[in-house]
């Protein structure tokens, strides 16, 4: 192998790090390489990894920073680390406990990067430099074998071509080096074209599938230099992991066979910033223009031929494509492009003057024809039945009914016969962990799985309509049953659906149970005001596991949220999603116009917020055509507030264009039948097919203060974009802070409800909601249009159905911001989607605003003194963190100040802490506030403590002595002037 670009060194001992062996060294020095050119990079390899809780590895990697939890599993590798950025050549390594005391991990190996010779030609040498540690990159001894006219080869630096709207360059930032070891303890490089937001593709004999060179591999796509070999100015190297195998294919080249693979790469949150290139789905014809990009031997990125020129196809059949250009070891696997920028073949094998390049439209063909990842879903709903279900929902009913009702919608709105299957756990005070059975084990959907869930319409009897409230609350119980009832992992992706109402209470907790659910999608509706809800924990939840967090703050909101949770599961998400009143005396809404361009499936869904009517849809198609739920072919269910149908496109020859929605009123029969009343209601228009839309901002823990950026993205499910996106939207925010209106009203007592436990800050809330009639927090909304320029999508060169903006003033208020986004696209047919999505926002305790009271309790005798610190925590605007907070302020002291005991809430937004205060420290007594994801914050005084009381007492004693004799002395000196005179 000549694109051999270093080894795998084993450690004599591994290296141990973490809690179970001491925390030991918290950093590594890989070995020099040999001369020539010295070590390039590393990539470190840890084996029995063991990360109880939330406990995590993170290592620095000199532009970025792999962080590795127990979702990675025992056994993984490092991206490759530019060791030339670290002091002494010292990689940072940091085990952080979270959660746990114990785990460890071990580091068995490293993969260092080094000029290395070709195993086919030994004379040949590598220079694998993707951090370009020299000014001025330093060319490989290349292995002349597939030079048409040798010694030289018949290209260049790709920066040679000057226009960077050319197709060469164009096409060019598609093209990156992939880095991987083998089982011969090398580390190998190729050629990659990137053919979809994640997905690259080349040739499957650069690659094995086992699991250590899948799990050893990385990518990166800007590794080139200006033409002459200088170091771009401002060059920023950038890998991404591999995350799985997609498919792979090789037989021996010397006989006709298949030799491509498909690979997905670990994504940002952002998304590779790069445009993916077209596959072309035909054979090139003979005399077709040609080019191609790659790295021989480790190198900067070439272009083959030189840009004065291009090759041609000479020949071309469904096992190779023939074209006359120079390539080197690590040119395997790169693309062969026609002059539209498209790939044609991957680099499979050949001699000097005669390139074979699998086609790619043979690739395509082999994965159509075979099996592909399900697109059926197993799913366990999550059923909260505590005692706080049992309180009024609002309607007349309770809580748990409108529970009920939603998860029937949800439940009836999921296709038989898909390959689709469905659960239940619901969870109070305990749920049935193995071996206790679940309410519902996961079963195929069917009309018979479906009858045992809900039962006949109205669908509210069933498991689901047997629920009843009662206990505290485990949320982390129910998680842990739901995926303890999975089946063994099969093609199915697993997704657990989760809907709350309250607080976690009992163990296990959200937290314990987290790390063991691994790949599992979770979805995360929360039923409730901010009084009853933990929005931190519950958005966290749903980000950590590719999900989204709602926050339903009445029935019909529920309601709307399972059928949207439905969509996003499911189907390719919502077209619209509006809300409506429709008054007592009126028949029938105003008809609702939505665009269709080219999906495959619409499900209208319509939900009310009284069963005293009933309401039914009417859909009318572009021609004018009406459909009903009693048309041939329409699919249809009506529970007690809500009915949906669902209609496969096209429909009578029609799909594309505008249809309309129009909600009737069911009137009842009988000479007296019941009065209509008025309703709210809402509409919402699901898709199969077509682009989906999707929250890709940063998923981390907010404070007030933070900048937020709704990053969105629109993409098919081929990695494609529509054109002429536009994204607005709105984002509904708390217009008041709980911390000040806690602080102000003082924290009251803890409440218990059917055994359920509210902690003391929602009880108060709960307490002061009930005696004002009102909601305690108030909202507002912002609109603004997402934009597409690199400043607010994060550095992304071109949109490609990207768009952000980034908000550094919007989180000012602690509490639940949801966010409704609304996308328009398209070119003559203008679609729409819309996608909701909620997350937490915490106080950020800001120092500049955040004041201590000091009060000295006593001095001791080494002098040191005992000090009582009163903290009011408040955030860069003012607000209150507010009362009832104490396990989410972990305090220390300050230089020269020691906490003893305990933090003391004090009901009324302040909370105090004693410290041992050193005077002869040089500061004066403080304490340091972590947060989680924030730099601390110091809490201190600009002035010394006033003296303890008792010493006080002296002094002004001294002090009367002291003016008495001063008065004595001033008679004496009066009596003798007296006498002298």
């Amino acid at each position: 192998m000549s694109h051999v670009t270093g080894t795998v060194q084993p450690l004599p001992t591994p290296l141990i790090i973490g809690p179970d062996a001491g925390l030991p060294t918290t950093t590594f020095h890989p070995d020099p390489a040999p001369a020539p050119g010295g070590l390039k990079f590393a990539i470190l390899h840890f084996t029995n990894a063991i990360f109880p809780a939330n406990n995590r590895l993170e290592v620095d990697l000199g532009y970025d920073m792999d962080v590795f939890t127990a979702a990675d599993g025992t056994d993984f590798w490092t991206r490759p680390i530019n060791v030339s950025a670290f002091s002494g050549g010292n990689i940072p390594i940091r085990y952080i406990t979270n959660g746990a005391p114990n785990g460890s991990v071990n580091l068995i190996a490293y993969g260092r990067g080094e000029r290395h010779a070709g195993i086919q030609d030994p004379t040949a040498l590598s220079n694998s430099d993707p951090f370009l540690l020299d000014a001025t990159y330093v060319e490989p001894d290349y292995d002349p074998f597939w030079f048409c006219t040798p010694p030289n080869p018949n290209w260049e630096n790709i920066r040679c071509e000057t226009n960077t709207s050319d197709i060469r360059r164009v096409v060019a930032r598609s093209v990156g080096m992939i880095i991987h070891a083998d089982h011969d303890d090398h580390l190998s490089t190729c050629s990659v074209t990137l053919i979809a937001a994640d997905l690259i593709i080349f040739a499957g004999h650069c690659i094995s599938d086992d699991p250590l060179e899948i799990g050893s591999a990385s990518v990166i796509f800007n590794y080139e230099t200006e033409c002459g070999g200088a170091r771009p100015v401002g060059y920023s190297p950038m890998f991404f992991k591999v995350k799985k195998l997609v498919k792979h294919r090789f037989s021996d080249p010397l006989f006709p066979g298949f030799d491509y693979c498909v690979l997905q790469l670990k994504t940002p949150p952002s998304g590779i910033p790069i445009p993916p290139i077209q596959m072309r789905h035909d054979l090139p014809g003979v005399g077709e223009q040609v080019f191609g990009v790659h790295h021989p031997n480790g190198a900067v990125k070439k272009l083959s031929r030189p840009h004065t020129s291009f090759a041609t196809i000479t020949s071309s059949n469904t096992t190779g494509v023939r074209a006359n250009l120079d390539v080197s070891g690590g040119s395997s696997g790169s693309g062969l492009f026609d002059t539209s920028g498209r790939i044609l073949g991957v680099l499979s094998n050949g001699g000097p003057c005669n390139l074979s390049y699998f086609p790619v439209a043979t690739a395509l063909q082999d994965i159509a024809s075979t099996a592909t990842p399900s697109p059926a879903r197993d799913v366990m709903i999550v059923f909260d039945r505590s005692g706080s279900m049992s309180l009024s929902a609002g309607t007349g009913k309770t809580k748990i009914q409108e529970a009920r009702d939603a998860t029937s919608l949800f439940v009836q709105l999921i296709r038989a016969g898909a390959g689709h299957r469905i659960g239940l756990v619901s969870f109070s005070t305990s749920a049935p962990v193995p071996p206790a059975s679940p309410d519902f084990g996961v079963t195929a959907v069917s009309s018979g799985a479906k009858m045992s869930l809900i039962g006949p319409a109205p669908f509210s009897a069933g498991i689901v309509g047997s629920l009843t409230p009662g206990g505290n609350t485990t949320i982390g119980g129910g998680l842990q049953a739901a995926h303890a009832h999975f089946p063994a992992p099969g093609s199915n992706q697993r997704t657990i659906l989760l809907m709350t109402d309250g607080l976690q209470n009992t163990p296990p907790m959200i937290d314990t149970v987290e790390p063991s659910l691994g790949d599992t999608d979770i979805n995360v509706i929360g039923f409730g005001t901010e009084s009853s809800l933990d929005g931190t924990l519950l958005s966290r939840l749903s980000e950590r596991h590719n999900g989204i967090y709602t926050r339903a703050g009445d029935p019909l909101a529920l309601k709307k949220f399972f059928a949207m949770a439905f969509g996003n599961i499911f189907e390719s998400g919502t077209l619209a999603d509006p809300n409506y009143f429709l008054p007592a005396s009126a028949a029938q809404a105003k008809p609702v116009a939505f665009s269709v361009c080219g999906e495959e499936t619409i499900t209208i869904v319509v939900g009310w917020d009284k069963s005293e009517s009933q309401l039914y849809i009417e859909l009318i198609s572009p021609g004018g055509v009406s459909i009903s739920p009693g048309t041939a072919g329409i699919e249809s269910s009506t529970g007690n507030t809500w009915t949906f149908m669902r209609v496969s496109l096209p429909h009578t020859g029609e799909r594309d264009g505008t249809w309309q929605v129009i909600v009737h009123r069911v009137f009842g029969g009988g000479e007296f039948p019941p009065p209509q009343v008025d309703l709210n209601y809402f509409i919402n228009i699901i898709a199969k097919g077509g682009p989906m839309l999707r929250f890709i901002g940063e998923r981390k823990k907010y404070y007030t203060g933070d900048s937020f950026n709704p990053i969105m993205v629109l993409r098919y499910d081929n990695g494609t974009f529509p054109e002429n996106v536009s994204i607005k939207v709105t984002a509904t925010r708390p217009a008041d802070s709980i911390g000040n209106v806690l602080s102000k009203a003082r924290l009251r007592n803890p409440s218990a409800l059917d055994a359920d436990t509210i902690p003391a800050r929602q009880a108060t809330m709960i307490a002061l909601e009930a005696e004002s009639g009102n909601p305690i927090v108030k909202y507002t909304d912002d609109t603004f249009d997402l934009l597409d320029d690199p400043a607010n999508t994060g550095g992304v060169f071109e949109s490609h159905g990207i768009l952000g903006r980034d908000l550094k003033d919007l989180l000012r208020t602690e509490g639940n911001y949801t966010f409704h986004a609304l996308a328009k696209y398209g070119d003559g047919c203008i679609a729409t989607r819309e996608l909701m999505w909620s997350i937490h926002v915490d106080c950020g305790i800001d120092a500049s605003n955040t004041t201590i009271q000091t009060t000295v309790i006593a001095t001791l005798p080494d002098g040191k003194q005992e000090v009582k610190i009163t903290v009011t925590p408040k955030d860069k605007y003012g607000n209150n963190l507010g009362p009832g907070r104490t396990n989410d302020l972990p305090v220390t002291g300050t230089p020269g100040s020691s906490v003893t005991g305990v933090i003391e809430d004090n009901g009324d937004g302040t909370y105090s802490v004693v410290v041992i205060w050193d005077p002869t420290s040089g500061t004066q007594p403080g304490v340091i506030i972590t947060q989680p994801g924030r730099p601390p914050v110091v809490a201190g005084v600009p002035c010394p403590p006033p003296p303890p009381k008792e010493n006080c007492k002296k002094w002004k004693k001294w002090f009367y002595l002291l003016l008495l004799l001063l008065l004595f002395l001033l008679l004496i000196a009066g009596y003798l002037l007296i006498k002298l005179c």
